[in-house]
This record gives structure tokens, C-alpha cells and sequence, in this order.
């Protein structure tokens, strides 16, 4: 499969999640050797409120053949493997992804497209990231 069939897929795929009265669909992911996480969400016309979905089996199988295809999108791509995505699609068809490479040392459940190191201390006391371990990911991050 080439890289724009794999899109045309996750497009499609995504398309047939979307709910009729949402304006854009988010499928977010990260991708490692020995774990993946997905989350979709999306905001519908008239709010600015992001909604998810409920644990729908139905949904889940079409979450994880996107996760499939951006798995096999990873291997194919050229040059450094990123390991975060985001996918967007809007009520016009409107495709957008972007990539983050995020070491997996380097990540936490909570953050996305963002390395611990990336964040400010200010920004690390508003979450569950131990100070601690802030602390050595951005020494690591400034000695290469």
C-alpha cells in the first residue's frame, strides 16, 4: 500500500465515524514497539465543545484498522519514525495530518504531540508529571 492510499483509507475510515451533526473529527495516536493508544474525538456545529465517543464495539473496530493503517504508514515513511499523530477531518472533507517524534522516554499518557522535556515547569505543575522526572528529561534533552 503507498502512502496515499493509506490516507485515502484513514479518510475514508474516519469519514464513516463522523457523526452527521459534527463540524470536525480528531483521531489521535501514538505508535511504539511495544504500545499504541488512540483516542477520537469531535466538535460539532455551533460549540466548541470537544466530545468522545462511548466504548461502542463498532466504533473500536474502525478505530483499530486506523490505528492498522498509520502502523503500516510508520513503516513505509522515510527518514526518522515519528511516534504521535494527529489526523483532522471537517464536514468538507478537509484531510489534514501532522507528526511528532516523541521518544518514548520522553512521553507521557497525558501529553500528545509534546515530550516531557517540551513542557515548562509551569506547565508540569499543572499535571501528574513528577517534577522529578521533568527534571531529568530536559538535562537529557539539553546534553545532545
Amino acid at each position: 500500500m503507498t502512502e496515499q492510499e493509506v490516507y485515502q483509507e484513514v479518510g475514508q475510515l474516519l469519514w464513516s465515524l463522523m457523526p452527521q451533526e459534527a463540524k470536525i473529527i480528531f483521531y489521535t495516536g501514538t505508535i511504539y514497539p511495544e504500545h499504541n493508544s488512540w483516542l477520537t474525538t469531535f466538535i460539532l456545529r455551533n460549540s466548541d465543545e470537544v466530545n468522545s465517543f462511548g466504548f461502542e464495539e463498532s466504533l473500536q473496530v474502525v478505530e483499530l484498522k486506523i490505528l492498522d493503517l498509520m502502523g503500516n504508514l510508520q513503516k513505509i515513511t522515510n527518514g526518522e519514525k515519528w511516534t504521535h499523530f494527529t489526523i483532522s477531518l471537517d464536514e468538507n472533507a478537509k484531510f489534514k495530518i501532522d507528526f511528532a517524534y516523541i521518544p518514548e522516554e520522553d512521553s507521557w499518557t497525558s501529553l500528545h504531540m509534546k515530550g516531557i522535556s517540551d513542557l515548562t515547569k509551569e506547565e508540569v505543575l499543572e499535571t501528574a508529571i513528577p517534577l522529578e522526572l521533568w527534571e531529568e528529561r530536559v538535562k537529557l534533552k539539553t546534553k545532545k
